[in-house]
């Protein structure tokens, strides 16, 4: 059996090497360790996928260019448990030394750690905020000095895990008994994970962020109305409609037929019957729809520029030259579902960037392009309350 170490040590490498989720990466690494060593690994991932940049930044001097990842994750490693854990010196040399696997590794390790004691200051703004710099440039050349620091500070703030109540099986009263804490009338937050609780296997609440689970009330929805979503894992977007809507007036679509399947699964343990499922390209649901419907939810693949708090792994896995070839896709979809609206119809277009290419400028390059729509209203969510996103409400106003 790996060592606690050892098993976070394979975890930053498969994310950030292999560009693996590191929450599904330690859903299966933790099980194979004890219950009581299980908070220290995530604890220890977590935080050095947060302080990458910062930890890496005080041996850059020290290392060559070829120095291989493995050694760097040791050593980023060790500082993080000496700058921010505060563990002994000598815990700190002997176990990652041991982390080295020959004489010169474990040389090498040992030689760095003697020398780097204290955590020195970056100039460098990226730096500072444990940022890829091409992201740092993105985000400084779009927002101003002041929500850039809300931004960087949700960044490396660890967000609560949040629920969201499943109106259609119970109220928040009849949940007393779990030590919950009310966030607002749909959202509770608990100190214990909810996750082995009977409440939470027979669907009384599901895992949804507090500000996406705002998201769905700039629809106008009525009891009435058709609703197709595009892009729809999880599902928890739509479960919230579900409050107001019919199942069987609802679509809910998805790329991946295993991500359908999970809906599916998750709208049973909540007790919505009757949702229709589509295993199809949002590009070309038009091709598959023949009516239309009265609302359609977009939330656009994108680049997750607006989630790094939740998952500091996205900072690895997003590259620059992506975005491109994301907003040719998110305009692709919008173009794709824009025949399936009705007149006076409302699509409601999300992300959770922060990236304006993909946001507020993709809207207005679809809105030049069709006369038919206008935007009723957008912004971007940036709060200390749940993860970062953008979203527009865009009307069908002629047929």
């Amino acid at each position: 059996m790996m060592t606690q170490r050892e098993t976070a040590l394979e975890i930053l490498y498969k994310s950030i090497k292999e560009e693996s989720y590191s929450n599904l990466l330690m859903r299966k690494e933790l099980e194979k360790l004890p219950q009581i060593q299980r908070a220290f690994v995530t604890n220890l991932v977590n935080g050095i996928l947060r302080k990458y940049e910062f930890l890496s930044y005080q041996f850059q001097d020290e290392i060559r260019a070829d120095t291989s990842l493995r050694i760097r994750i040791i050593l980023c490693m060790a500082l993080y448990e000496r700058f921010y854990l505060k563990e002994k010196d000598y815990v700190v040399n002997n176990e990652y030394v041991e982390l080295g696997r020959n004489r010169h590794e474990k040389a090498f390790i040992n030689a760095l750690l003697h020398k780097i004691k204290n955590p020195k200051e970056a100039e460098e703004p990226w730096i500072r905020n444990n940022l890829p710099e091409w992201i740092y440039r993105l985000l400084s050349s779009q927002y101003d000095e002041e929500t850039l620091n809300s931004i960087f500070r949700i960044y490396q703030k660890i967000p609560s895990v949040c629920y969201r109540i499943n109106r259609n099986r119970c109220r928040m009263e009849d949940l007393e008994g779990l030590n919950i804490a009310a966030v607002d009338d749909d959202i509770f937050t608990a100190e214990e994970n909810l996750l082995t609780t009977k409440e939470y296997k027979q669907g009384d609440f599901y895992i949804q962020d507090f500000n996406s689970a705002s998201l769905y009330r700039h629809l106008d929805l009525q009891e009435d109305h058709t609703l197709l979503d595009v892009c729809s894992a999880p599902g928890s977007k739509l479960f919230n409609c579900l409050d107001i809507l019919k199942p069987e007036n609802c679509y809910a679509n998805d790329l991946h037929e295993n991500r359908v399947k999970l809906i599916q699964k998750m709208a049973e343990k909540l007790g919505y019957n009757g949702i229709h499922y589509l295993n199809e390209d949002g590009r070309k649901l038009k091709d598959v729809i023949d009516f239309k419907f009265d609302r359609i939810m977009l939330d656009a693949p994108c680049s997750g520029l607006g989630v790094i708090g939740r998952k500091p792994d996205l900072k690895f896995h997003v590259r620059p030259e992506s975005l491109d070839e994301l907003e040719k896709l998110q305009l692709e979809l919008l173009n794709g579902i824009k025949e399936l609206v009705k007149t006076e119809g409302i699509i409601l277009y999300s992300t959770c960037t922060l990236n304006r290419k993909e946001n507020d400028r993709l809207v207005r390059k679809f809105l030049k392009e069709e006369e038919r729509y206008e935007l009723l209203e957008e912004d971007t969510i940036i709060n200390d309350q749940g993860d970062a996103f953008y979203y527009a409400k865009i009307k069908r106003v002629k047929e």
